[in-house]
Parts: structure tokens; C-alpha cells; sequence
């Protein structure tokens, strides 16, 4: 795995925090109000780096999609929220959706393209 996947990675992952954070804060204190804004901040840093090297459609599918998934399996694990047949179903196809979004990027480049991207 390249290291602009592991950005990428850890941009969903900072994301899934900050989503988290958001919900359990929401009574907080203004002060605390502020890490997830914070989180959002850091989180869309570390995309624009993945976005030097990986295609914009297929980092952002990947960074939203996941963090689509991962927010509601967190959502159902700490905040009591449901997973229902249908949302599974929805969430399942979320996933397929990115995977071929991510086969389909780069089947019409030229060689001189994908050079480009390395």
C-alpha cells in the first residue's frame, strides 16, 4: 500500500473521530465544540495530500464512502443508532460502489497519463 493510501486512510480515520466527536459533544461546552472543527480541518489536509497522487474520484468515493460505513457502525456500536436490513443493504452497497469506481479509474488513460500520477 502506497503512502498516499495511508494518508487517505488516516483522513477517513480522523474524519470517523470528528463525526464521533461532533455527536458526543453536542451539549458539550463551546470550548469542546471546537475539536471537531478542528478534526474536520486536519482530516481534509491529509485528503488534499492523497489527492497528489490518487484520482479525485476515487479518493473521494473512498474518503466519504468509508467514512459513510465506519460512521454507522460507529453509530450503532456507541450511540445505540440502528442497523436495519435495508441500511446494511445500503451500506453494503456504499462499499461495492467505491470498488468500481476505483476498477474504472484509469482503463482509458494513456501511458503518459498514469506517469503523471506517480
Amino acid at each position: 500500500m502506497s503512502f498516499h493510501w495511508l494518508i487517505l486512510l488516516a483522513a477517513i480515520a480522523v474524519e470517523l473521530l470528528a463525526t464521533s466527536a461532533l455527536k458526543a459533544f453536542v451539549a458539550g461546552p463551546v470550548l469542546v465544540a471546537v475539536l471537531p472543527l478542528v478534526l474536520i480541518g486536519l482530516s481534509f489536509a491529509l485528503l488534499s495530500v492523497a489527492l497528489r497522487v490518487i484520482p479525485m474520484a476515487v479518493a473521494y468515493a473512498v474518503w466519504e464512502g468509508l467514512g459513510i460505513v465506519g460512521i454507522a457502525l460507529i453509530g450503532h456500536a456507541f450511540f445505540a443508532e440502528h442497523l436495519t436490513v435495508p441500511r446494511i443493504l445500503a451500506l453494503a452497497l456504499i462499499i461495492g460502489g467505491i470498488v468500481l469506481l476505483e476498477r474504472g479509474v484509469g482503463h482509458g488513460a494513456s501511458e503518459e497519463d498514469e506517469r503523471r500520477l506517480v
